[in-house]
């Protein structure tokens, strides 16, 4: 199982994040959709806002990402995405609200379980069944948009831990007999 350690810096937003990832463990489920049963709409009294909803997909996944993310995190992904943009250079913009894509539909892991754990510390634990299951750096910055700052992770190979660079960058310390010791289990 892959797992990521976390300092939780603030509490309530340790608990924003928790709102989040109950709702990818949600759209993880088998058999859900994002599709609204149009029957069961009151088209009498629906406003344009919500029918324009009803109805584009991108707008909807928008909403989402208003919804989850709160000002100060979407401000991270913002910094993030230009960090991120600034690199790409001519190969392409990313919007921001491109993270809710990753998160629902790229990276694809089964999320096991999140806890908090003794203090100011938490763990993330998921499972893929392929590799590189949409990439882990995307997701490290989105625990980071919440104040829960990265320290350990087994990334399927090695356990390493978090020497960050800079907000949105790292350097990976390997910790071989951590690894040999979990990899054992």
């Amino acid at each position: 199982m892959l797992y990521i350690t976390f300092t939780i810096s603030n509490k309530e937003k340790f608990t924003h994040f928790q709102r989040l990832y109950a709702h990818l463990v949600t759209l993880r489920t088998p058999g859900f959709s994002f599709e609204v049963d149009l029957e069961s709409v009151d088209w009498a009294t629906i406003s344009d806002e919500e029918e324009a909803l009803l109805f584009d997909q991108d707008l909807r996944q928008e909403k989402r990402y208003t919804d989850f993310f709160p000002s100060y995190a979407q401000d991270v992904i913002a910094r993030y995405f230009q960090h991120d943009n600034e690199k790409l250079g001519p190969l392409g913009i990313q919007e921001v609200t491109s993270i809710m894509s990753y998160l629902e539909y790229d990276f694809e892991v089964a999320l096991d379980a999140l806890e908090q754990r003794e203090g100011d510390s938490g763990i993330v634990q998921f499972s893929t069944g392929n590799y590189p299951y949409g990439g882990m750096e995307r997701f490290l910055v989105v625990l980071k948009a919440f104040d829960l700052i990265p320290t350990e992770c087994f990334n399927g190979f090695t356990v390493y831990e978090f020497d960050w660079t800079s907000e949105f960058e790292h350097n990976a310390i390997d910790l071989p007999e951590k690894t040999k010791e979990y990899v054992s289990k």
